[in-house]
This record gives structure tokens, C-alpha cells and sequence, in this order.
């Protein structure tokens, strides 16, 4: 700005010195290519802006997609631990149905084996729906990871697109 300042004073002085038009045009020349190169500067520095808000916020997406995954994991290995709890429980039930020798034990054991066995059932549908829960989340999750690829591809491109200003031309 300071730079596009100093070349109006030094052309006004310009024009009133001498009346050479080559110098008056060179300088008007340098001037608009002095505000283009502001101009997209100005626009380069915009799309930057918006390119790290839009990887900033789709940081956060993958980071809860993550969370996600995790949380459907852990609900899903809660859920077969407990499966496989209740079938250690069915098969020391029966252990002990066989070796029982009391008639009223063995009633109590009888009752319980087919209560524990539909328990196993209701969990092993929780299990399958829990799993594809996982699934889900684990494919959200690479599709939002894959969206983060492409934000910072865009930001590798602008970064080199503004290397290309930086240096001075030759």
C-alpha cells in the first residue's frame, strides 16, 4: 500500500517535471499491476481463509466420527462379553443338571437353562445389530476421512500457488 503511495507522489512529480509519456505509461502500468497483484492476493488470501475454516471443521467431523466408531466398538464388546458370560452360565447350569441329585434343584435348574438361553438370543440380535452399528460408523468415518484428504490436497495446492507469488520474478 505504502509502495502504490509512493508511486502516485512519484508520478504526480513525474508529470509535472516532464511531460514524457513512455514514463507517465510505464508508471500507470506498473500502478494496475500493482493493484492486480493485490487483487489476487486479496482473493488467494480469502480462499486460504475459508480452506483452513472448512479443515478446521472437518477436523471436528472426523474426530467425532471417530468417537463414534469407538463408542459402537465398546457398546458391541460389552454386548458379547455379556453373551458369552450367559453362555458359560448356560453350560455350568447344565453341568450342574446333570450332576444334581436333588429333585428341587434340578426344577430350578431345568427353569432358569431356557431363560438364560433366550437372554443369549435377545443378545445375540443386539450383537448383529451393534456390529452393523460398527460397520456403518467405520464407513462414515473413511468417507469423512476422505473429505479431510481433499481439504488438505486444496490447502497443499494454495500453499504452492502462493510459493509461486512469493518469489520474485525473474
Amino acid at each position: 500500500m505504502l509502495r502504490c503511495f509512493a508511486l502516485l507522489s512519484f508520478a504526480s512529480l513525474a508529470f509535472a517535471q516532464t511531460p514524457d509519456a513512455v514514463l507517465t505509461q510505464t508508471l500507470i502500468n506498473e500502478i494496475r499491476a500493482l493493484r492486480q497483484d493485490l487483487e489476487a492476493t486479496n482473493v488467494t488470501s480469502q480462499r486460504v481463509q475459508i480452506a483452513l475454516y472448512r479443515l478446521q471443521s472437518q477436523t471436528a467431523i472426523v474426530n467425532t466420527a471417530q468417537q463414534r466408531i469407538d463408542a459402537a466398538r465398546a457398546r458391541l464388546t460389552e454386548t458379547s462379553s455379556v453373551r458369552k458370560n450367559l453362555a458359560m452360565q448356560v453350560q455350568m447350569a447344565e453341568d450342574s443338571l446333570r450332576n444334581a441329585t436333588d429333585e428341587k434343584q434340578k426344577k430350578a435348574l431345568a427353569d432358569e437353562i431356557p431363560r438364560v438361553k433366550n437372554g443369549m438370543e435377545m443378545l445375540a440380535t443386539e450383537e448383529a445389530v451393534r456390529q452393523s452399528a460398527v460397520v456403518d460408523a467405520e464407513s462414515q468415518f473413511r468417507a469423512e476421512q476422505a473429505r479431510l484428504a481433499d481439504l488438505q490436497s486444496l490447502l497443499d495446492r494454495l500453499d504452492k500457488a502462493l510459493d509461486e507469488l512469493a518469489r520474485p520474478k525473474r
